[in-house]
């Protein structure tokens, strides 16, 4: 009989598939399709008996390309990323390696959230968004940023920087936690500032500089990059080629269909 071992996974998903990470009753959720593959296998007989735990746990909408969930196994582990792979969609694993016995990944450094911010007619100030966005780095009270009472708000940013990418402007924030919907608001307020919408004192996490209501950043343009646990996660070659096949068939049949849609326009307006 193969020995059971702790396994530590990299797991990436689109998360608009999804009703958000977390299992719910009767809801197609990241964590719930993720253990149903699992189960399936016969690699575990739960959640709770392979003491599955993850690193995060992004709200409703929001996509990784680097979560990490560990687990109690005795499934072969060179073939546990393509065997789950096998039996899911819009959810991938392609990297998995033996972890100390007592790994958490909640316990993480460092987690990366990355935003892809829609440039906007009104022509954001990139400058002035780098200089909102200093303000919030460093240890703060983010309670202002939070849709939940926390009992903990006061929470450190490593660093918020902004950059030009083409058709989007890309925020990348690097903290070791963060509070719900915390960087979809700091979007949203670096992004109303740089266009002049809301007064340049009123952004930042300090209470006196708070406006009266933040809005939210739309979750289906945040992506999780990366998490910092303290595991090398070599990339299973098999499983991260299959992978790259199923969005380079996706970018395909989306071209096709903005071609398609241009084909409707053009006719539609003779």
């Amino acid at each position: 009989m193969p020995k059971e071992s702790r396994i530590a996974v990299k797991l990436a998903y689109d998360g608009s598939k999804f009703y958000g990470y977390q299992r719910q009753p009767r809801k197609r959720t990241v964590e719930g399709t993720l253990i149903d593959a699992l189960v399936g296998l016969d690699a575990v007989g739960s959640a709770k008996g392979a003491r599955l735990q993850s690193s995060s746990r992004t709200d409703r909408g929001v996509s990784a390309i680097c979560n990490v969930v560990s687990f109690t196994t005795d499934f072969p582990l060179k073939a546990l990323c393509s065997a789950v792979n096998s039996q899911t969609e819009d959810l991938w694993t392609y990297s998995a390696v033996r972890a100390p016995e007592d790994f958490n990944p909640r316990w993480a450094r460092r987690r990366w959230y990355r935003y892809y911010l829609r440039k906007s007619k009104s022509a954001q100030d990139i400058g002035l968004m780098r200089t909102l966005a200093e303000r919030f780095e460093g240890t703060h009270d983010f309670s202002g940023f939070s849709r939940k009472d926390d009992r903990d708000p006061i929470r450190t940013i490593d660093s918020v920087e902004v950059s030009d990418a083409g058709q989007f402007i890309v925020i990348d924030f690097k903290a070791e936690s963060y509070l719900w919907n915390m960087v979809r608001r700091i979007v949203w307020m670096i992004d109303a500032g740089s266009v002049g919408s809301i007064d340049e004192e009123c952004i930042g996490p300090e209470a006196a500089r708070r406006p009266r209501r933040s809005g939210l950043a739309p979750a289906e343009f945040l992506l999780l990059m990366d998490v910092e646990c303290g595991v090398e996660f070599p990339t299973d070659v098999k499983a991260a080629a299959s992978v790259r096949k199923v969005f380079e068939d996706r970018l395909q049949r989306y071209q096709f269909e903005q071609e398609f849609s241009h084909h409707l326009l053009s006719v539609l307006c003779r």
